[in-house]
């Protein structure tokens, strides 16, 4: 189809699905932006989309180019370090409460298993488990993040994919 067709199809296509163009010069690129930043995949997550349009014989050519918006990318960053510390404080607290099952070593956090002035060894136990357990959980989930930004980064250009078939369509 001619670009003077494409270009408001895809306009519309992309408004109805809830994109904010960010910048456009009529029939030649449209830029918009799409997802949030509680997206985790690459459809959800937010993103700039691209659309270059160019005359190609009696159609239109159309190149998208898609990239993760940066605070998408900087808020995955800042939460993954933020929880790896949260993990290491919750393991340091088990170590430390743990030394002073074993051998009687008084350490930093020592003060959470004491009750009523005095070591409770059952108390103890149980927040050594739970800060272990803690610390477990959240490793894990940096894990899973980390996997879900790999996934992200390498089929961020769906969305873009998904529009353009959509066009063709109509």
């Amino acid at each position: 189809m001619e670009i003077e067709k494409a270009y408001p199809k895809l306009r519309n296509i992309l408004l109805e699905k809830g994109c904010r163009i960010i910048s456009e010069e009529p029939l030649k690129h449209i830029s918009v932006l799409h997802g949030s930043l509680r997206g985790v995949s690459p459809r959800s997550a937010k993103k700039v989309v691209n659309y270059h349009f160019f005359p190609h014989g009696s159609g239109t050519r159309i190149v998208s180019y898609s990239s993760v918006s940066s605070d998408w990318a900087t808020l995955t960053l800042w939460g993954n370090i933020t929880a790896g510390f949260v993990a290491v404080i919750f393991w340091w607290i088990a170590t430390d409460i743990s030394a002073l099952l074993v051998d009687g070593v008084s350490g930093y956090w020592t003060w959470l298993a004491i009750a009523f002035g005095y070591p409770d060894v059952q108390y103890a136990f149980f927040m050594v488990n739970v800060t272990k357990a803690l610390s477990i959980v959240l490793g894990i989930t940096i894990f899973l993040e980390i996997l879900d930004v790999f996934v992200v980064y390498r089929k961020i250009g769906t969305f873009a994919v998904e529009t353009l078939d959509q066009l063709v369509q109509k």
